[in-house]
């Protein structure tokens, strides 16, 4: 219900990819520093203990040796613990194998043993069980079910855990020989077929727009122990262009076959059972980066040089003259770059324009006055390129006023936001952090010049509404609960904003705010009819689970797409919301749902997981949850008059008539072939997004909301989406700029 971690749930929760808490920082670095066989994750969910092998599609970058030993341990635990006569012990039917997110994944990434159980959970007192009979039921993977009835404790759940791993440790060690012959193998034919087949190489251009963005990704496969070189002097492999200082990660080395799951990209057949996390990854993609394929050998032949520290662009500042300007080159450091210079008066530019020689696009900072000794410092440590002039350009700007942030969370669910609240303190974003609770309170303006409010996942009534319960629920830390309290607390968490939260949100955009939505909550103001011209749709047969998709902006003009220099952009997006300006849309089912759910008909049968149908889209330029929770219904007060009404047409929320200055403002949106959608992952019946809105800039009153249908901040994999948000913060009182 509320914090498991600092930010997320386990503290750990799928990042294995991002590598963005702690905890995975340290699990990795003990383990490239020990290497060992087996790297074990401890879970509850399940009766009463699963050990894993997966039920598939599995991960096909890794070693076919790897889910055979999956498949080996499990096979031993569940025999030996049948054996001793202790019920309920099983594998395969749950989870897939497919997703290298979580933590137990960094032992299959390195070419170790990654696994997990998952144990029947307990009071924490001992409680009676009675399982369904799906769970109780003997199969060929159950030969020894969970009872029907059974009382269960911390005891069971401890006991039960401790013997299977015993028994596991101990057939590891009595065949030591073997699993170190097959990590030895596993090491070795990576390097082989980095030699033999293609791709051998990978190029990252050095020298590319998003240069820091780049140096953050090689750096990103240096924390995971890849080996990345950079290119003595130029040279040409097959079609590939490399120039000299361009990163080049070679496929001959013991993690080729990490580089293939973190660079490649990926096709879930919709065929397969329902996924159990996300489909598609590939963080070149979500990094809006440039990385290319080399099929030719010969880039194993070319010199280069190790890498033996992480890459920096290092920062400049050149010219002469009272006014500096940087450009929006789109790199993520520019927002910790503004607040580092908070004092400072800085401008945008809103078109672009030329000066000290160079070209400069829309949003480049223009510093007028500026005091260089202060300037210097940071523009170097955040390596950005900045220009010393005689006198500010005369191209049309706007000031970069620094804004007041309030940061909401839902006391009902803290998983999510805790993903967003990482990257702003990551980047070093100030903000006031606050409980849904606190929106009661009147005069939101005064206190906040932009209010970011996460995914809370639910309807827009149960997230208006919160937690529930007929008596207080105290979040807060005392002799009894030692732990609690430390990000939040509250004498009673329950009733959420309510309809006078809602009302006060209302106020505080009328009044010249912004207000910040994504995934779940950009639904709540046009389900509420509070904005005209918004509808919510619910696509039937629509199947996307976090897949990574092209779109393409409506809209370049608007400070919300400054630094983007291409058309298209690469997104994460799981689902939903899907949104619709104008009206118009489909009826039926919902956003998705728990894994176990049913095979999507008709499609994907006849394929392997990764086979790459025909219409797979690809990005010019580039490589070839959310389950919704339903509340209840009730609301905290009376609704206003002019909040009722009907829904929008073919779907829910405001679509009324709007004046061109109140018209919402779609910037970013799906592409409008069907068939140059999917760029990652698995997708299904996607008739449904075309052309359908991802980011909308809707003005009322004095302000505006922002919606964000995808999910900019997702497990600190998404850097290429960052600035969709970063440019509406630091943008937040000019968003009409270029209507």
């Amino acid at each position: 219900m509320t914090y498991w971690g600092k930010y997320v749930a386990h503290d750990n929760n799928r990042d294995g990819l991002g590598v963005g808490l702690k905890i995975t920082q340290n699990i990795l670095r003990t383990y490239l520093e020990y290497h060992p066989t087996v790297l074990h994750d401890l879970h509850e969910s399940m009766s009463y203990l699963y050990t894993s092998t997966g039920e598939g599609p599995y991960n096909i970058a890794l070693d076919p040796l790897q889910t055979d030993e999956w498949w080996l341990l499990s096979k031993y635990e569940v025999a030996e613990m049948t054996k001793r006569g202790v019920p309920g012990v099983w594998t395969w039917g749950y989870y897939d194998g497919w997703t290298p997110n979580y933590l137990f994944f960094i032992g299959n990434l390195h070419n170790g043993i990654g696994r997990f159980f998952e144990t029947q959970s307990y009071g924490p007192q001992n409680q009676t069980l009675n399982l369904p009979a799906g769970s109780t039921s003997k199969e060929w993977y159950r030969p020894n079910p969970p009872l029907q009835t059974i009382k269960w404790g911390p005891r069971n759940n401890v006991n039960i855990q401790q013997s299977a791993l015993l028994l596991g440790m101990s057939f590891v060690a009595k065949n030591r020989e073997m699993f170190l012959e097959n990590y030895y193998l596993k090491n070795k034919r990576a390097v082989d077929e980095g030699r033999t087949a293609s791709p051998h190489a990978w190029v990252i251009p050095a020298g590319q727009r998003r240069n820091g963005e780049a140096a953050n990704l090689v750096n990103l496969l240096r924390l995971q122990g890849v080996e990345v070189h950079t290119a003595n002097a130029a040279f040409t492999a097959g079609q590939v262009p490399v120039a000299a200082g361009d990163y080049v990660v070679r496929m001959d080395q013991p993690y080729g076959r990490l580089v293939t799951n973190f660079l490649d990209t990926q096709f879930f057949a919709p065929g397969n059972p329902f996924p159990n996390d996300d489909t598609g990854w590939s963080l070149t993609l979500l990094h809006n980066v440039k990385a290319m394929k080399v099929d030719d050998k010969s880039v194993l032949d070319h010199p280069m040089t190790l890498l033996t520290a992480d890459a920096r662009v290092p920062g400049t500042i050149t010219g002469t003259g009272p006014v500096v300007i940087v450009d929006h080159n789109g790199d993520t450091n520019l927002i910790t770059f503004r607040f580092a210079n908070k004092d400072m008066k800085m401008l945008a530019a809103e078109e672009p324009f030329e000066a000290a020689g160079q070209k400069f696009a829309a949003g480049a900072f223009i510093i007028p006055g500026a005091d260089r000794a202060k300037l210097e410092a940071t523009v170097k440590e955040f390596g950005l390129a900045a220009y010393a002039v005689a006198s500010a350009p005369g191209v049309k700007s706007h000031e970069l006023t620094v804004p007041r942030i309030g940061y909401v969370h839902s006391w009902s669910n803290t998983q999510n936001e805790g993903w967003v609240r990482m990257v702003f303190d990551k980047y070093k974003i100030p903000y006031t952090y606050m409980g849904d609770i606190k929106l009661r309170e009147p005069d939101l303006r005064r206190k906040f010049d932009v209010i970011i409010f996460p995914q809370v996942g639910g309807t827009a009534q149960s997230q208006v509404n919160g937690v529930s319960g007929p008596d207080p629920i105290s979040y807060k830390k005392t002799d009894l609960t030692p732990n609690l309290g430390v990000q939040d607390s509250a004498d009673d968490i329950r009733g959420g904003m309510g309809v006078d939260g809602l009302m006060n949100l209302r106020q505080f955009v009328e009044d010249g705010g912004l207000l910040i939505t994504e995934g779940s909550t950009a639904i709540i103001f046009p389900d509420y009819h509070l904005i005209d011209g918004v509808t919510i749709e619910e696509p039937a047969g629509l199947f996307a689970r976090g897949v990574v998709m092209k779109s393409v902006f409506a809209d370049r003009k608007s400070p919300i797409a400054y630094g983007y220099d291409a058309d298209a952009l690469p997104i994460y997006f799981s689902s939903g919301p899907v949104m619709n300006v104008g009206g118009g849309g489909f009826g039926g089912g919902g956003f998705g749902g728990p894994r176990g759910g049913p095979q999507i008909p008709g499609v994907g049968q006849n394929l392997t997981p990764n086979a790459i149908p025909e219409t797979l889209a690809t990005l010019e330029g580039g490589p070839a949850t959310s389950g919704s929770a339903a509340g209840g219904r009730g609301q905290r007060g009376a609704m206003p008059a002019d909040m009722a009404g009907g829904a929008g047409r073919g779907g829910r929320g405001g679509a009324g008539a709007a004046s061109a200055a109140s018209r919402p403002r779609v910037i970013l949106r799906f592409p409008t072939d069907p068939n140059d959608m999917l760029l990652s992952g698995g997708l299904l019946g996607q008739q449904a997004l075309v052309g359908r809105a991802l980011v909308i800039d809707a003005p009322l009153g004095k302000g505006h909301i922002v919606m964000f249908a995808n999910r900019p901040y997702w497990r600190y994999e998404t850097f290429g989406s960052f600035n969709l948000g970063f440019n509406a913060i630091l943008n937040w009182n000019h968003l009409e700029a270029g209507r």
